[in-house]
């Protein structure tokens, strides 16, 4: 019987030792353990400088570079309000799916395979009142149940400098 016994505690001890030595918490001790996600984006239109009534495009890369399949990636964009005639459309990689085309402001549900993306053309005019700058802005936010492991990298903005033509001979050297 004393063998059993001592049996039976070493046996306890022996998981409960490798158990603490794994560094997970026991399925009480009400801590959620959510599978990792890595969501990146990129915006650009290879522009500094645009003049009032351009035409300008950007290309946004939405990438999954996490080992997880993600469905309900909400990407959302932000748009000056001097950018008019905004249209979109979208390409996604084997396995992900987007939203083949829009106007206006981007807010598209997409699913994007592990190593996989989903890319947008946004094309736009700028309005020929312009000044100042023109932006887009964009966002993905990582669907619920995952944790995205570098959250910094789904946003990003692109902004461009609205020709002025009156300021280049503002400093008073014109004929």
């Amino acid at each position: 019987m004393r063998t059993r016994h001592f049996l039976l505690v070493a046996a306890v001890l022996a998981v409960g030792m490798a158990h603490a030595q794994s560094g997970r918490p026991a399925p009480d001790d009400g801590i959620e353990f959510l599978p990792p996600a890595d969501v990146s984006v990129t915006l650009g239109d290879g522009l500094e400088i645009v003049s009032p009534g351009q035409s300008v495009r950007w290309t946004l890369t939405v990438n999954n570079v996490g080992i997880n399949g993600l469905a309900g990636v909400l990407v959302t964009t932000a748009l000056s309000s001097n950018l008019s005639q905004v249209t979109w459309t979208c390409r996604a990689t084997t396995g992900s799916q987007c939203t083949s085309n829009g106007f206006g402001a981007l807010t598209d549900s997409i699913d994007i395979a592990s190593r996989g993306s989903v890319s947008y053309r946004i094309d736009a005019t700028v309005a020929p009142d312009a000044s100042g700058e023109v932006s887009v802005s964009v966002s993905a936010a990582t669907p619920a149940g995952y944790v995205d492991l570098t959250p910094d990298n789904n946003r990003a903005t692109d902004t461009d400098t609205v020709y002025d033509g009156e300021l280049i001979f503002a400093d008073g050297f014109d004929p």
